[in-house]
C-alpha cells in the first residue's frame, strides 16, 4: 500500500515537472538556446497568480492571467534580451539566461519578500480513495491537468499546421525561411507558450508545497529530465518527468528511511539529508554516462 501511495505522488509531481521540461525543450527545439531561466518563469508565474487573486481575481480566473502575462513576458524577453545575441557564443547566451534567472528571482524578493506564503487554493479540500489508497483533490488535479496539456502540446505538434512550421523551423531554420515560414514569429510563439506553461506549472507546485523564492530551483529539477528524455523530444519530456518524479517518491519513502536506519546503526550519523533531491543528478550522471542522447533522443551524425 505504501509503494502504491508513493508511485501516485510520485506520478502527479512527476506530471508537474513533465510540463515546465516541455516548455524548456518547446524553447530549444525552435532557437537552439537552452533556457536557464524557465525556473524563474516557473517562481513568478506562481507568484502572479497569487498578485491577481489579491487584487480581487477568481483563483482560476487568475491562473489565466498569469499564463497571459507570462506569456507577454516569455515574448520580451526573446525580443528584447535574445535575439540581439542571434550571433553570439552558445555560453554567452547561457549565460544571459542565467541573469535573467536572477534579476526575476530578486524582482520576486522585492514585491513577496522571502518568505513562504500559502497559495490560491484552486481544487476543493480532501481526498478520494482509489483501490485503498487516498489521493488529495490537488494532487489528481494537477496529474490530470499536467498530462492533458502535454498530450495537447504533443498533438498541436504532430497534427496543425502551426506545429508543423514550428517542427520545420526547428530542424532546419534555412529550409524554413526559403519556404515562407516566418522563423521570427515561430520562435517567439515557442517562448510564449513555454513560459505559459511554466506559469501553471508553478502555479500548480505552489498548490502542492507551498508559494516560495525555492520553485525557481525547479529549473534545475528540469534539465536532468528532458537530459533524460532527450534534449529535443517533447514525448520523452514527459516520460522522464513521470519516471524522475516517481523516483524521487521512492527516494523520499524507501530509500532515505532504509539509509538513515544502516547510519545510526553503524556510525554515529542520524540524518542523510534530503537524499531524495540528488537522484536526478544520479540519473543525470548515468544517462550521460550510458546513453547520452536520452532515452528518445537520437544520436547526431556529421558528414566529413
Amino acid at each position: 500500500m505504501l509503494l502504491l501511495q508513493l508511485s501516485t505522488a510520485g506520478i502527479a509531481i512527476g506530471s508537474v515537472y513533465a510540463l515546465v521540461a516541455i516548455g524548456i525543450v518547446l524553447i530549444y527545439k525552435c532557437s537552439g538556446v537552452v533556457n536557464f531561466a524557465q525556473g524563474a518563469f516557473v517562481m513568478l508565474g506562481a507568484y502572479l497568480t497569487y498578485g491577481f487573486t489579491k487584487l480581487g481575481v477568481p483563483a482560476h480566473g487568475a491562473v489565466v492571467c498569469s499564463m497571459a502575462t507570462m506569456a507577454v513576458v516569455g515574448v520580451l524577453t526573446e525580443r528584447l534580451v535574445l535575439r540581439p545575441l542571434l550571433k553570439a557564443p552558445v555560453v554567452a547566451i547561457m549565460a544571459v539566461t542565467l541573469g535573467v534567472l536572477i534579476f526575476l528571482r530578486a524582482i520576486c524578493l522585492i514585491f513577496w519578500g522571502p518568505d513562504r506564503i500559502a497559495a490560491p487554493k484552486l481544487f476543493p479540500e480532501g481526498a478520494v480513495d482509489i483501490f485503498g489508497v487516498f489521493i488529495t483533490y490537488n494532487y489528481l488535479a494537477a496529474f490530470a491537468l499536467s498530462i492533458c496539456l502535454s498530450l495537447a502540446f504533443l498533438a498541436f505538434y504532430q497534427f496543425t499546421s502551426v506545429g508543423l512550421m514550428q517542427r520545420c523551423t526547428a530542424d532546419n531554420r534555412q529550409a524554413a525561411l526559403a519556404i515562407g515560414i516566418r522563423t521570427s514569429s515561430q520562435t517567439a510563439l515557442a517562448w510564449s507558450m513555454s513560459s505559459a506553461l511554466a506559469a501553471l506549472g508553478g502555479t500548480l507546485l505552489a498548490t502542492l508545497n507551498g508559494l516560495s523564492l525555492g520553485l525557481a530551483d525547479i529549473g534545475l529539477i528540469a534539465f536532468p529530465v528532458i537530459v533524460l528524455g532527450g534534449l529535443t523530444s517533447l514525448a520523452g519530456a514527459l516520460v522522464a518527468g513521470l519516471l524522475l518524479g516517481v523516483l524521487q517518491a521512492f527516494s523520499d519513502g524507501v530509500l532515505t528511511p532504509a539509509f538513515e536506519d544502516f547510519l545510526r546503526a553503524y556510525t554515529n550519523i542520524y540524518s542523510a539529508g534530503a537524499l531524495q533531491q540528488v537522484v536526478p543528478y544520479i540519473l543525470l550522471v548515468i544517462v550521460l554516462l550510458v546513453r547520452p542522447q536520452g532515452i528518445f533522443g537520437r544520436r547526431g551524425t556529421e558528414r566529413l
